[in-house]
Order: C-alpha cells, then structure tokens, then sequence
C-alpha cells in the first residue's frame, strides 16, 4: 500500500529501533514511529516518505502498552536529550537487552555469542554529571536548552530531571540571571553574538559543579565584568556548591564545543571523583563517564576480565579511570588519549593515587599505534567514542601485535558489531558481552565486551 504525506493509517507496533521510535511494517514496508511502544496500536500520519520507509507521528493510542509512563520532563516531546521517559524503566532495560541482542547476533553475526542481562543502573532519574547548555539567538529571542530532536532549535529549558539535582540549582540560579541580563546569544546563521554553551560538570561523591561560559570571541570590558558579576552572584547563591568558573573561547563556525583558549574566572578549574581508594582529578572539557556510580560497575567488570594479564594496552583513555584499575591488577599499562586537557588529568591521576606502572600517551590512537606503540601486550583495551575505533586501530590489534584478548568498551551497539566483525576476521571469537544502564531514559547502552584468540 502506498503512503502519501499527510495519509492517516492504523499500525501496530512491531518491535524498537536504536533510536527508540517504534516499527511498523505495511506490506512489508517499514514505517518508523517515535513515541511508540512494543504491542500498542496507534492512529498516525505520514510526515516523512522516503524510498524504502516512512516516519509517521502518533495522533491518537487505540492500544496503550502497559509499560507506557508519563514522562516527568515537561518538554520531553520536543527536546532530544531523552527518548525513553514515556516506558517505565522495566521495559527500557528491556529494549536495551533486545538492542545489544539485535546488534551482536543479527548484524555482528556472533550467533553463539553469550550474552548477559543488561545491568540496570543504580539512579534512573538524577544520575547524570554534565549538561551542555545552548545558548542562541533564534526568531527575535534568546533561548536557553537543549536542541530539539534532530535540529538545532534550541528548546527552552528550566529543569531537566536526569541531571545531577545540584547541576540544575546552579543551573536555575544561572539562567535567570543571565536571562535579567542584556549579553548578546549567538545566532548561528549570522556567526554573530556572545555565548554559545554553558557547560556544568559535577562530582557525585564531593557534591561539587564546575561551570564554563563557552562565548565565541573576547569578551569587552562591559561584557566582562557582566560574566564575572553573574558568576561571583552564582557563587555567593550556590555556594558550597559551585567549585570554579571558567571561560572558553571558540570562534569556530563548527560544532565542536570547545575552543583552544581558556581561562579560570575563579576558584578550582577540576573536578574530583572518589571512587573507593582512588581518587580522580577531571576538567570541565575532559571526557568522563556520566553515570558515575554506573561506571564504578563497568570498571570493576573490565578489570575483572584483564586481572590475569601482565602488559596492557588501553585506547582511548580519558582521565585515567577505567587505567587505574587495570593498574591495580596487571604489571603495566600503556594508556593513550587524544584530548591533552584529559591527557594531563590522566598523568595527574596517575600521580596523585601513587600509581607509577602506567606510561601515558598523548595522541590520537590510530596514530600512536603506528609510531610510538610496541613491544608484547597480553591484552588491549579500548574504550572508543560512538564512532567506534579506527580501521587502523583494529588493523594494529589484529596483525600487529595479536593480543589473545581484547575487552572492547561500547557506547554503541553498531559499531561494536561493526568492528567486533572485523576482528573476527582477525581471529578472535566472543567469549561474552556485559551490557550496563549506562543512560536511562534513553535508548543507549553501554557492553563491555571480551574477544579471545
């Protein structure tokens, strides 16, 4: 049956893909529905077409799934922080189990592979350490918040209820005062106006925040001294709360977040995480898991898995968190980050817990491994971004050095399949898979992965 824009059919919801929209099949035609749930029945309409599916937007529930909750953000809808928050959290572990599932078996083609029951996180609300707040300038308005889902228009934003409660105390403070000030927002199309991004970073165990003003060139006197009387007034309304201020400038049309140059306002510029013994030194900018209690969990399964080796090989570092543990179990690490602000917290780390058998890397990890990375590894360990690891990384842990094993740390399903595939073809089988909760309310789920010659 063939689907216009605009035609308003009856579906019934299949099954959930990565991105937590619902499928429906017409014919053998795939119609993607956001917001819908396993087993409901909706009316909806046609908004998109394309050449081998549909998206369609739910106008009305005929059959609501049991598992269907009322989401506690009340701009849930329109923002694209969170896709879940209309299942309870039950049936979000189970989505994740069937994601990591559909993932390993059917694209991955480990048809044997073992794989464990997702690990529910310890906070399902409140667990998350960072926020990136967009500041813009968008149809004669500043707006403060996240994107929408999918574009760039900035969704007003007072709360959000998976942050760190004392995130959104600093937060509110911060909003209305700089909402009561005239500093200008940027407007993306123009490349014009003052601040671009908040970013506020916390520590669970210390009950601390650190906040950057990320604003697109140097600021005058006047605009100057308006972001440091907002910050002090923020400091004197949050404190003890709120740790540092800093200022980076970006001028960059992309993206990115981050500029080359940054300077302390005042107070501390890091952050410092406990966990048990270990104490872990992390700057605003640098990468660290946000569900820190969570990450606790990952790191003890990953050491778990390396504690017999001798000589190890970690990729994509960051601060030191996941180096520390191997650390405590193995006779040496080798530890490569790309990020210098994180790099330098990683040999911080590493000296400040008494850590001396770690030899730190700064580079990026396909580049390292061809030039400053040799000699016998029992084990690697990688822990790469969503895009998954490099060709050439997985190149150099295949035929050059050929560990016997590998523990591959996942934040996306796909990819893991994806280069999990490819070091098939080098030899190494898996063993298990360990999926964590790393994000509830959403659709992602952390695995750590074991593969073995």
């Amino acid at each position: 049956m063939k689907q216009n824009l605009g035609d308003e059919i009856i579906l019934n919801i299949e099954s959930v893909d990565s991105k937590a929209r619902g499928i429906a099949r017409v014919d053998g035609y795939v119609v993607f529905v956001p917001g819908a749930l396993i087993g409901e029945t909706v009316t909806v309409n046609i908004v998109e077409r394309k050449k081998h599916y549909s998206v369609a937007k739910i106008k009305s529930l005929l059959k609501a799934s049991p598992y269907r909750v009322q989401p506690r953000c009340e701009v849930y809808e329109a923002c694209g922080g969170c896709n879940m928050q209309h299942a309870s959290y039950d049936h979000q572990v189970k989505v994740k189990s069937s994601l990591i599932e559909d993932a390993i078996i059917r694209i991955g083609k480990w048809k044997e592979a073992d794989i464990a029951p997702v690990i529910p996180s310890f906070l399902v609300w409140g667990y998350r350490n960072k926020a990136i707040i967009q500041a813009r300038y968008q149809k004669g308005k500043r707006k403060l918040g996240y994107f929408a889902r999918g574009t760039h228009d900035v969704v007003n934003l007072k709360a959000c209820p998976i942050l760190d409660p004392l995130i959104n105390l600093v937060y509110a403070n911060l909003r209305n005062a700089v909402l009561q000030s005239d500093l200008s927002f940027y407007d993306e199309e123009r490349g014009e106006g003052l601040i671009r991004n908040f970013v506020l970073r916390s520590s669970f165990s210390m009950k601390k925040i650190l906040l950057a003003w990320i604003i697109s060139r140097e600021p005058d006197d006047r605009e100057y001294k308006m972001i440091s009387d907002i910050s002090n007034g923020l400091y004197k309304d949050v404190s003890p709360f709120l740790g540092g201020v800093q200022i980076n400038i970006n001028p960059s049309k992309g993206n990115f977040i981050w500029g080359s140059k940054t300077q302390s306002l005042f107070g501390e510029d890091v952050l410092v995480e406990r966990f048990e013994n270990i104490k872990l030194r992390f700057g605003v900018s640098d990468f660290f898991q946000v569900n820190v209690l969570q990450a606790f969990r990952m790191f003890e399964i990953v050491a778990e898995l390396a504690k017999d080796s001798k000589h190890v090989l970690e990729l994509y570092s960051g601060v030191g968190s996941m180096t520390a543990f191997l650390a405590s179990f193995c006779n040496d690490v080798v530890a490569v980050e790309e990020w210098r602000p994180a790099y330098e917290s990683l040999v911080s780390n590493m000296t400040n817990n008494g850590i001396n058998n770690v030899t730190a890397i700064c580079g990026k990890a396909e580049d390292v491994v061809k030039t400053k990375v040799s000699g016998h590894f029992d084990i690697v360990v990688v822990d790469p971004p969503r895009t998954g690891c490099h060709k050439d990384v997985l190149n150099f842990i295949g035929r050059v050095i050929s560990p016997k094993r590998v523990i591959y740390v996942s934040c996306n399903p796909a990819t893991l399949a994806r280069d999990s595939k490819i070091l098939n073809e080098y030899g190494y089988n898996m063993e298990n898979a360990m999926p964590l909760d790393m994000f509830p309310q959403t659709s992602h789920v952390e695995s750590v992965v074991l593969l073995e010659k």
